[in-house]
């Protein structure tokens, strides 16, 4: 998934941020009717995800696909220009 789908999808399916966490949005399992919450650290600047696998290994598919660094790595997306 290139950065502009990312974008999309983030703007999207946004959910409203928390202390800890912002640019919150949800993604479906492709496996099960669980869903997932994907959101960046507002100090820290990394992604995570609410899925068994990031909890655990700090390592998901959901990031992979949407091409976000996974292990706390800081990353930034850019923003959609309207």
């Amino acid at each position: 998934m290139n950065d502009l789908a990312v974008r999309q999808a983030i703007q999207r399916d946004k959910l409203p941020d928390n202390v800890q966490w912002e640019n919150r949005f949800e993604i479906r399992s492709e496996t099960s009717n669980r869903v997932y919450v994907i959101a960046q650290n507002k100090q820290k600047r990394h992604w995570g995800c609410s899925c068994p696998s990031y909890r655990v290994r700090r390592y998901c598919k959901h990031l992979k696909t949407l091409g976000l660094p996974c292990l706390e790595k800081p990353h930034e997306v850019g923003r959609i220009e309207q």
